[in-house]
């Protein structure tokens, strides 16, 4: 199974014991509901941190930081595995575009 895979599956079941057990907890114990799930809500906003590694190039297959690597025609080569993995590329917002001659008119 590929790393972004493993790591999506995860996410899913964190997420998924979270409600569940807020649900218990709010159904079964008799518990005020807004205090639990304000730190269900809370505790899936920390869960969203595990994606961290995603915010730079990382191979999708396996893990492996890539930022080091060049990023050929059709993306990045992972040297372990061998996968290629496509970068994100942003461009800053307040960056303007490049204007051409036809844009004068």
């Amino acid at each position: 199974m590929a790393w972004i895979a493993r790591l999506r599956l995860r996410m899913l079941a964190w997420v998924a014991a979270i409600g569940l057990a807020t649900v218990a907890t709010v159904s079964f114990v008799g518990l005020p509901w807004i205090p639990i799930v304000g730190f269900a809500v809370a505790f899936v906003v920390g869960v969203n941190k595990s994606t961290r590694p995603l915010e730079r190039v990382t191979c999708l297959q396996c893990g492996l930081d890539l930022t080091e690597q060049p990023i050929g025609q059709y993306g990045v080569a992972c040297p372990d595995c061998g996968a290629i993995s496509q970068p994100l590329v942003l461009t800053p917002v307040d960056q303007p575009a490049a204007r051409t001659d036809t844009d004068q008119a």
